[in-house]
């Protein structure tokens, strides 16, 4: 498949760099206005898109980039698509200089009062995933004006791709539950439910390597997955 489709109306996917930055972050922003995990993050209907637009900004530059994966889909030269992935080479060192960094930048991202219910909300994320080796899909989201393009398809077909010459298995969890069907076309399972506290019900999938079918592109899913240890 290459770096994407032939066809000139069809999104073509690349590696991201740090001048993609505020194109996925709107882009993602754009994905996951109606994500339940973004409004129980971001209460404030007002505030939301803006400080949905930081948080993936903040995750790019400060984590996936330097020690993970990030790629983009392009239509006519226009990001229209992003993927995140947490690299299994990424050692513990790297997580935790990423953290570091990226902290100042959290500073009133997040109201005050619903920090730890937030906190404890991602730790139970990252305690279902995996204790070994595998890659895992942050975030996965495409703009909602170019649905049907194969962008989300083509992000998800080339991430796995690399998983498969690797070996490993993928990690992710999905944020709505009518999404389950299109990652088990990939060959997904379901492993855990997850609901966090005064919030909506997660689902960890995994999928191991080479396994799942080839879907028709344009059956992208609506979003993808969430942060893990991106605070």
């Amino acid at each position: 498949m290459g770096n994407g489709t032939q066809r000139k109306d069809r999104a073509q996917v690349r590696a991201a760099g740090a001048s993609d930055v505020v194109e996925l972050a709107r882009v993602l922003g754009r994905a996951f206005e109606q994500d339940p995990v973004n409004a129980w993050m971001f209460p404030d209907p007002d505030e939301l898109p803006r400080r949905s637009r930081r948080l993936y900004a903040i995750e790019a530059g400060f984590e996936y980039l330097p020690h993970g994966r990030v790629e983009v889909a392009e239509l006519h030269g226009k990001v229209v698509g992003a993927a995140m992935w947490g690299d299994p080479e990424a050692s513990r060192t790297a997580s935790a200089i990423a953290l570091l960094r990226s902290a100042p930048h959290f500073a009133g991202l997040f109201e005050p009062r619903r920090l730890p219910v937030i906190m404890k909300g991602m730790g139970m994320l990252g305690a279902s995933a995996p204790s070994t080796p595998h890659w895992y899909l942050s975030e996965l989201g495409t703009d909602p004006d170019v649905r049907g393009a194969g962008a989300g398809v083509a992000l998800l077909r080339f991430g796995l791709r690399r998983a498969d010459q690797s070996g490993l298995p993928v990690h992710l969890e999905s944020s709505k539950a009518e999404n389950l069907p299109f990652y088990e076309r990939f060959g997904f399972r379901t492993t855990e439910e997850i609901t966090v506290p005064e919030g909506p019900t997660l689902y960890a999938m995994l999928r191991e390597a080479g396994t799942g079918e080839s879907v028709p592109a344009g059956r992208a899913a609506d979003t993808a997955s969430r942060p893990q240890g991106a605070f």
